[in-house]
């Protein structure tokens, strides 16, 4: 029978999270597993070690080593479910709390193995999509069904991932919520960068003053879209001279549809593109921007458009999920369908020689994000979803014990 604490001032209520990577605890959940923290909680990460756990150990979180791959390696997944059951049973969880599709599916089987009592995930974006061959798709399904199975609630970024859910049977309605997504808004703020420090920024990365700037942020992936972006981008310098292209992200070497740093230099543009790599200087690199495109072929919920937004940037993406919920098409940017260069080059081209749409734009997103797009209340939900559960479980305990059930109580 899974176990619940009964005494939270002796017992500090201790969460497992579980990400494949450490950069994504530092990019992505950092703010909710401090608000964690500041609420009481004894939080652990469990990934792959990497370079940002000494930093994560520094902010008072235990890090736990675990090698979780991103592609499927059977005796690799084996040796991690067994790492992480072992984990938990020795630590006696109560909350484990897992992220992304793979490392939910190893972390929540190991949660049940060790009888966790609370198990959730987050739905960041489900990995299927139509034009998926089916018997792919039907793979990628039946492992977010074992997730929803396994949890005892799913929170989900994107409302319409909710609607696929419970079409599909992946959960009931009463199982899954609405967490949505968010960024630092005091941290992502046009206002903190002034005419003076954009010039030396771009500088700094070898663009010229005066061009106009097209940026993208995403692992270096062929599903990112950048061949389709790279040849819009040939078609759009070829009358445009003073455009540029800036792309940011990391190579993702064990993906079978990654791409090289070198790759736009197949469609002639390497002139007027700046490859930067992954960098920790986000708000700064967006401010050197004037336009932010993401030509996705599928997404959750991209943080990185939503930080484009709140910069002040109209945006060029593909019409998907995820994608619409940060763009009103004509509103604060265009969406263009997905593996369309000529739809792509279009809509850059109307922004590059347009700065007062750019700017109407632009305004129209930054209010967007002020009004939907604050990592405090999706922090906010997380914690209030982890006391619910705790609540509901105790009191069922105790429920439990009154009726003469045997009832453990840590």
């Amino acid at each position: 029978m899974a176990k619940v604490r009964s005494d939270r001032k002796m017992n500090p209520v201790k969460v497992a999270v579980l990400c494949s990577t450490d950069l994504s605890f530092r990019a992505l959940l950092l703010p909710q597993m401090t608000a964690a923290k500041q609420a009481g909680y004894v939080v652990h990460g469990i990934s792959s070690n990497g370079p940002y756990f000494r930093q994560l150990r520094e902010k008072g979180f235990i890090m736990y080593p675990v090698t979780l791959k991103r592609s499927i390696s059977p005796f690799s997944d084996m040796v991690a479910l067994w790492r992480m059951y072992w984990y938990f049973k020795c630590e006696r969880f109560d909350i484990v709390h897992t992220h992304m599709p793979k490392d939910g599916l190893l972390g929540q089987l190991a949660a049940k193995l060790a009888d966790v009592p609370i198990t959730m995930s987050t739905v960041h974006g489900f990995y299927f999509h139509d034009n998926m061959k089916p018997w792919v798709r039907r793979f990628y399904i039946a492992i977010e069904w074992i997730i929803g199975k396994c949890s005892t609630t799913l929170l989900c970024q994107n409302p319409e991932d909710i609607e696929t859910a419970i079409r599909l049977g992946i959960c009931k309605r009463d199982k899954i919520k609405l967490l949505g997504n968010g960024v630092d808004l005091s941290k992502f703020a046009p206002w903190r960068f002034d005419a003076d420090f954009r010039r030396r920024k771009r500088t700094e990365i070898g663009v010229p003053e005066d061009a106009v700037v097209v940026g993208i942020i995403g692992r270096l992936v062929r599903e990112k879209g950048y061949f389709e972006l790279f040849e819009a981008m040939r078609n759009v310098m070829a009358v445009n001279n003073n455009v540029w292209l800036v792309i940011i992200g990391p190579e993702e070497p064990e993906k079978a549809d990654r791409i090289s740093t070198d790759s736009f230099s197949r469609f002639g543009i390497e002139h007027h593109t700046r490859y930067l790599g992954l960098r920790n200087d986000m708000p700064e690199l967006l401010a050197c921007c004037n336009i932010y495109t993401l030509p996705s072929w599928r997404e959750g919920f991209p943080r990185s458009a939503i930080e484009a937004a709140a910069m002040g940037l109209p945006i060029v993406a593909t019409n998907i999920r995820g994608c619409r919920q940060v763009v009103e098409d004509g509103v604060n940017g265009f969406l263009v369908p997905p593996q369309d260069s000529t739809a792509l080059k279009n809509a850059i081209t109307k922004l590059v020689e347009d700065d007062q749409l750019r700017e109407k734009m632009g305004h129209s997103g930054f209010l967007k994000a002020r009004r939907e797009f604050d990592e405090k209340t999706v922090c906010r939900i997380v914690i209030d979803t982890y006391k619910k559960l705790l609540a509901t479980k105790v009191k069922n305990a105790r429920d439990e014990g009154k009726r003469g059930h045997v009832v453990s109580i840590w």
